[in-house]
């Protein structure tokens, strides 16, 4: 009977936690039904008030940055220029504007277009609390204003309360808001909470219905503290009474300052610095009394110095808050936040030790907490902007005071445990007894079901036998056919590990070809008959370091570093390139078809890998049809849920796919099990291609953890369909134009680092002509012994170095010497797995071996400069 008891109990905490927790979640949370604002209009037509009661004006706003602009200023004849879209409610930190990322100080308009109104009954607007002051017209009425909105602190001043405004009905059906915001006090600038809108008639229920909420929270939290108060006056030896009471007081007062901001509008001469100062008392305070509450309760359980230590630090935080400006305090909230949660923690811990131990209320008060914390981790992340929820710690001290009764409750009814045992010990046994004779009755009621039962089971087991083999038979085939894949997949390997060797070599070779003409054409005169010639030879050599790539991106170790990419732009720039004009001269019958999809997710990867996929797919293709036709490129986006019968084994998630499709001779299917296999090609050897495009497009995709899929019948064309995953990330645009001026050195002190005496030389001479102190050493040991010697401002690190250690050893000796020291690592091999590493120990860039001279020099210029 008291397991019943308790776990009645732990049932009741759970039950009324959870209403208290969801109630305040199911009014800020948005119904997924309701209509939202696209690009600055919110359509009304299928709004029925009558069903919901608020509609949040949440979604795409109109955003005018740094202008406090009128609706007179949207009628004249050059309007004001729009910055882009902004979604309501948020803050504004963070957001990028003109490639800068905006703080909390600043100034903006919105605008929100209604339309559909005139069906509407006659409809008010409930407007939140915004940081720090704002101001609202109603089309051409200036309907409310909070504080006064000014482009500078001393021409603003904030306030914290909220508005409720009726909207005249419009003649047109339309209403267009202008929303003013502007902040110089407060870490973060927005509107966090929505603009509400509501008919007239509903317009007092719903205000006081959350005017009633919040009432409610603060009254009992106010109450409980003055009782609470009341007790340690009689007995100072329980602390926790004090603690207990404060904590109530603090949350209380702030359920009265968030919200509806009810004190706000009791207390008219309550200042926002006031109010702003009580309410950040409460985060700063709280983790630190609920501590020493749970140290006064459990006192064998918790270090007293750990407490004293969380005290004077909530004391420093306090006294922070009532004395520093308003922004400091506000900021330092996410520097805050870890300790915070460490001390929720560490709390928790002491409480589930005095549980494990059985101390009286240990195991109620521990629930209770969690779910205090769970409303702190709420308020987190709501005040760092991670969810959308509203302020709930409030709710969950109330919950908590609910506990506390409990136990009290718990404790009055242990007199009474003695007699309820008893009778539960009884109505026990009655049950027990009247339990068997069902099952006695049950057993005789269904013995002849059961034997009726047991033969179907013997024919039911019959069928499933014959089934099992059936499945085992198919299990084999579709095993046999995996080991083919397997072997297959583990030949290309083998024979890109080989490739991928020689075009280590072969790199370090053609780095003299590729860089020596740059300093040759440096010195040499516009007018002399030998820059064409040396033009001839660097082209050559980037065309060999084109075809080693290639090698690379075999041997799977040609991708270092991915980009957000719009796969839209790689295919169209593929079009626009001499390559593709020259595979069009060639075929000149042949016409592309382009499909492109305008929503097409970005993805993650290399430009120069996926153009060149692009290129190899549309190349066959064109090859593909001697006589003519049509190649068409499709993009589109596809979720992928199960695994999908394609060429190779599809994974779950969502892609952006590039599909080439041709009318072409078509593939056997004994060729298609080896189109991606190097050199296998049914085309004339050193003609029409190198046999290596099928394998790079293979061992590009995998590079980016993609897949493709590949169908094709003979005389019906060949359609390749290549699956890359997406990234919710914004792909960006590069607009600046480089210049060798504004890569120079000044001066620094560039240590280059390469087993090869070809590649030193010649690097060292790049780096003189750019501006730097070059300086060159053999291997990883020299060099460790030369920084040791005299630092140096960049290394210019070979990543493989034979004998001695390689670049990412080297460089973990030097960064123990010069921590943060600066580094460009090259290689023609680029070990993807080590050269990411390396580039996780601090500001290292990567080069890729051949480099021209502007590579180098903007390669270098971006590691000094940290970009």
């Amino acid at each position: 009977m008291r397991q019943t008891i308790k776990f009645f109990f732990l049932a009741l905490t759970l039950a009324i936690g959870t209403l208290l927790l969801i109630q305040p979640g199911m009014s800020t949370a948005a119904t997924p039904h309701l209509p939202e604002g696209h690009l600055g209009v919110l359509d009304l037509e299928n709004w029925q008030p009558e069903h919901d009661e608020c509609l949040p004006l949440a979604g795409q706003w109109e955003f005018y940055w740094r202008a406090l602009l009128s609706p007179q200023d949207f009628r004249s004849a050059n309007p004001p220029p729009r910055t882009g879209w902004f979604a309501m409610p948020s803050v504004w930190n963070g957001t990028v504007v003109d490639g800068r990322e905006l703080d909390g100080n600043g100034f903006a308009t919105f605008r929100l277009h209604l339309r559909g109104v005139s069906g509407q009954k006659r409809l008010a607007l409930l407007i939140p609390y915004a940081f720090c002051a704002c101001r609202l017209w109603i089309d051409d009425r200036l309907a409310a204003s909070v504080g006064l909105v000014g482009p500078s602190a001393d021409q603003m001043e904030p306030d914290y309360r909220t508005r409720i405004v009726v909207i005249d009905s419009p003649t047109d059906g339309e209403v267009v808001l202008t929303l003013q915001i502007s902040n110089f006090m407060h870490a973060k600038g927005g509107m966090r909470a929505p603009i509400r809108l509501t008919t007239a008639e509903r317009l007092p229920a719903v205000k006081n219905r959350a005017m009633a909420k919040d009432i409610m929270v603060f009254g009992c939290l106010l109450i409980m503290s003055i009782y609470h108060f009341f007790l340690f006056a009689f007995r100072p030896q329980d602390r926790f009474n004090f603690y207990f009471a404060l904590s109530c007081l603090l949350f209380g007062l702030r359920a009265g300052l968030t919200g509806e901001v009810f004190l706000a509008d009791l207390f008219e001469a309550l200042s926002w610095n006031v109010a702003i100062r009580i309410e950040w008392l409460c985060v700063y305070l709280g983790a630190p009394l609920c501590l020493a509450f749970v140290r006064s309760l459990f006192p064998e359980d918790c270090s007293v110095r750990i407490v004293q230590g969380g005290l004077a630090i909530g004391t420093l935080l306090g006294i922070i808050t009532l004395v520093a400006p308003i922004p400091v305090f506000t900021g330092l909230f996410s520097t805050v936040t870890p300790l915070i949660i460490l001390i929720c923690l560490f709390s928790a811990g002491v409480l589930v030790r005095a549980a494990l131990k059985r101390r009286f209320g240990a195991t109620v008060m521990l629930i209770s907490l969690l779910l205090v914390l769970a409303t702190v981790a709420n308020d987190i992340l709501y005040a760092n902007d991670l969810i959308q929820t509203g302020h709930v710690i409030p709710y969950g001290m109330l919950f908590f005071v609910f506990s506390q009764a409990m136990i009290l409750a718990n404790r009055s009814g242990k007199a009474f445990k003695d007699l309820e045992v008893a009778n539960a010990a009884y109505e026990q046994e009655i049950r027990v007894r009247k339990e068997a004779e069902a099952k006695v009755q049950a057993y005789q009621d269904k013995l002849e079901g059961l034997v009726h039962k047991r033969t179907e089971a013997l024919a039911l087991a019959n069928e499933n036998l014959l089934r099992e083999l059936d499945d085992r038979k198919r299990a084999e085939e579709e095993k046999f056919r995996l080991q083919e894949r397997l072997q297959r997949a583990r030949k290309m390997e083998a024979l890109g590990t080989l490739a991928g060797g020689v075009a280590h070599d072969l790199n370090n070779i053609l780095s003299g070809v590729v860089g020596y003409p740059d300093l040759l054409l440096q010195d040499m005169p516009a007018d002399s008959s030998l820059r064409k010639p040396l033009m001839t030879i660097q082209q050559s050599g980037q065309k060999a370091a084109a075809i080693v790539q290639d090698l690379l991106t075999l041997a799977r170790r040609g991708v270092a570093d991915f980009k957000v990419l719009d796969l839209n732009s790689v295919v169209k720039d593929y079009l626009d390139s001499p390559e593709h004009e020259k595979l069009v001269q060639f075929h000149s019958k042949v016409k592309v078809d382009l499909d492109l999809a305008a929503d097409l997710k970005a993805v993650k990867g290399s430009a120069v890998h996926l153009s060149k996929t692009v290129m190899n797919l549309v190349s066959n293709a064109a090859e593909a049809m001697p006589d003519g036709g049509t190649i068409r490129i499709r993009t589109y986006n596809q979720s992928v849920d199960t695994s999908m019968g394609t060429y190779e084994t599809s994974r779950e998630g969502d892609y952006a796919v590039l599909k080439v499709e041709d009318e072409g001779v078509g593939i056997s299917g004994e060729d298609m099990e080896r189109i991606f296999e190097p050199f296998y090609t049914k085309k004339v050897m050193g003609k029409s291609g190198t046999g290596l495009g099928m394998a790079v497009v293979w061992g590009t995709i995998k590079d980016h953890d993609g897949f493709i899929d590949a169908k094709s019948r003979e005389g019906m064309g060949t359609n390749f369909s290549v699956y890359l995953p997406a990234t919710s990330e914004k792909a960006k645009k590069a607009t600046e134009v480089w210049s060798l001026e504004d890569h120079r050195g000044q001066g620094e002190r560039v240590l280059v680092v390469d087993d090869v005496a070809e590649q030193r030389e010649l690097a060292t001479a790049m780096l003189t002509r750019l501006g730097y102190r070059a300086d060159a050493v053999s291997s990883g040991e020299a060099a460790v012994e030369a920084v040791s010697r005299q630092p140096a401002d960049v290394l210019l690190l070979d990543m493989i170095m034979d004998p001695g250690i390689d670049g990412l050893e080297t460089y973990r000796q030097i960064a123990a010497i010069y921590p943060g020291q600066k580094a460009v690592i090259s290689s023609g091999y680029a070990a993807t797995d080590r050269v990411r590493q390396l580039q996780q120990l601090g500001s290292i860039l990567y080069l890729k071996k051949p480099y021209r001279l502007e590579t180098l020099a903007e390669t270098v210029r971006a590691v000094l400069v940290g970009s």
